[in-house]
């Protein structure tokens, strides 16, 4: 982290129920972060309300745009790192494509509900590192039953994002921009760690420490990724 400090926009998924936020808090205690927890949803458990409600997610998406560029305004040299969960994903994405180029460190994508193919060149271009989104095809009910019934948090029926990672357009394959993109996929070895590939799983505590927090800290996101084992 070298001398400054840094700042963690945390966006909770649908319904709001803390449970993410409440663990990265307490896993950044004692480092020189500031810690926001940006509430978007409509209500206490209000999943499918926040889900389907995209005017209420583009609102929340532009006050979230806004409080980072006051925040960048206000601390020119600090790191800034988003922490986005589940539905919470397209209120991030969406607030990144309003600001300028370079104006975050880096943005982790937990579980994204928002479709395959949505369009993230806009929202990398407003990161300066990378962005690292992790998926598991085990989270089936969230990331497939769910978002093909309700719609994904951008309004497409069908699997999520979060299920098997996003689509990388052929127009695209060159782009500076999805070179950024970095997926870590849910497997076994994670068990341990108690995500067992559902929606909760990469909100557990453990997997927070070994993953989410070296990540936080400016690691390299292969120094994080699972080993593989040797053939």
């Amino acid at each position: 982290m070298k001398d400054h400090e840094a700042v963690v926009y945390i966006i909770d998924g649908a319904g709001g129920s803390g449970f993410t936020p409440v663990i990265i808090r307490r896993v950044l205690e004692g480092l020189p972060y500031h810690v926001k927890h940006f509430r978007w949803g409509t209500g206490y458990m209000r999943i499918i309300s926040d889900l389907t409600n995209r005017e209420n997610m583009r609102n929340k998406s532009d006050e979230l745009s806004e409080s980072i560029a006051e925040y960048r305004k206000e601390h020119p040299n600090h790191l800034i790192y988003i922490v986005a969960k589940s539905a919470g994903t397209a209120v991030a994405l969406n607030a990144l494509a309003k600001l300028p180029e370079d104006t975050v460190e880096r943005v982790i994508l937990m579980s994204p509900a928002v479709s395959p193919t949505y369009p993230l060149a806009d929202s990398l271009r407003a990161v300066r590192g990378d962005a690292i989104s992790f998926c598991s095809s085990k989270d089936v009910l969230f990331l497939h039953v769910g978002t093909s019934l309700f719609g994904t948090a951008d309004g497409i029926k069908g699997k999520g994002a979060g299920l098997r990672g996003f689509s990388r357009p052929s127009e695209f394959s060159s782009d500076t921009q999805y070179s950024k993109l970095h997926e870590i996929h849910w497997e076994p070895s994670m068990m341990k760690l108690m995500h067992f590939g559902d929606h909760s799983g990469n909100s557990m505590p453990l997997f927070v420490q070994r993953f989410i927090l070296p990540l936080l800290k400016g690691a390299d996101v292969n120094e994080i990724r699972p080993q593989q084992p040797p053939q």
